[in-house]
């Protein structure tokens, strides 16, 4: 069934690939997540990358008023 729709175009086998790229992309991703984060300290280091900027700000503040 398959073959006959796409034996006409070659263009149509590149969703196939994406597909295959994104999924294999996606494992990848979830695979990081659940096997490489598992170290505490460096997954409260990342917890707190959205302070950093806040905290440095803070303290070049204080250092100018200080």
């Amino acid at each position: 069934m398959f073959q006959a729709y796409y034996q006409g175009n070659e263009w149509l086998a590149l969703p196939v690939v994406a597909l295959v790229f994104f999924f294999v992309f996606f494992l990848a991703v979830v695979w990081r997540v659940l096997f490489r984060m598992r170290d505490p300290s460096r997954t409260g280091e990342m917890a707190m990358m959205p302070l950093a900027d806040e905290q440095a700000t803070k303290a070049r503040k204080e250092a100018d008023h200080g």
